[in-house]
């Protein structure tokens, strides 16, 4: 008689909020983030790249995101989940609508320091947080879930993400919801 032994978890499932067992498949994950009122969408739409490394990326072109966001006006946040190196990237493909004062840096020190700037230089211009369709969008510059940063804890960029995405994001699709 074989007797198998059971995979070695990963090193972060001890610190799942729920346990292994509470764990839902991709597709279920998504669609419970879509009946929530998230989307996800990839901030590059095509690219050149050796490797696996977002520091290699050469020849990007973005996807529209401010398209979509003129299209779907219930959109209040957009969230950064690879850091600081999408943010930049954000930052220069979208410097124009930065400068119209719609977007603004969301509270988190990460975000302070990433966005700031670019929003204190729109109010300089005169580009207050009114715009033409009369609402702004909260940009989050998210702690990076890769295992790249793992200089952060699992915890903390689980803390990090349910302040300042979730319980955001579901706050506003609750009040979207009554409306």
């Amino acid at each position: 008689m074989t007797v198998s032994k059971k995979p070695k978890p990963y090193k972060f499932s001890s610190d799942l909020r729920y346990g292994e067992d509470d764990i839902i498949p991709y597709e279920e994950q998504l669609d419970m983030l879509l009946s929530k009122g998230f989307a996800l969408w990839d901030l590059i739409g095509s690219c050149e790249r050796k490797g696996s490394l977002d520091a290699d990326i050469k020849s990007e072109v973005p996807n529209n995101i401010k398209k979509f966001c003129d299209e779907n006006p219930s959109v209040k946040r957009i969230v950064f989940s690879n850091g600081k190196m999408q943010s930049d990237m954000f930052k220069k493909h979208f410097k124009e609508w930065w400068e119209t004062g719609q977007l603004v840096p969301a509270v988190d020190s990460q975000s302070q320091a990433i966005f700031g700037k670019m929003y204190e230089k729109s109010r300089l211009k005169g580009n207050s947080r009114k715009t033409s369709c009369d609402r702004t969008i909260e940009c989050v510059c998210a702690l990076a879930v890769s295992p790249a940063a793992a200089s952060i804890s699992y915890i903390q960029k689980r803390e990090f993400w349910e302040a300042n995405c979730y319980i955001p994001g579901l706050h506003d699709f609750e009040k979207w919801k009554k409306s």
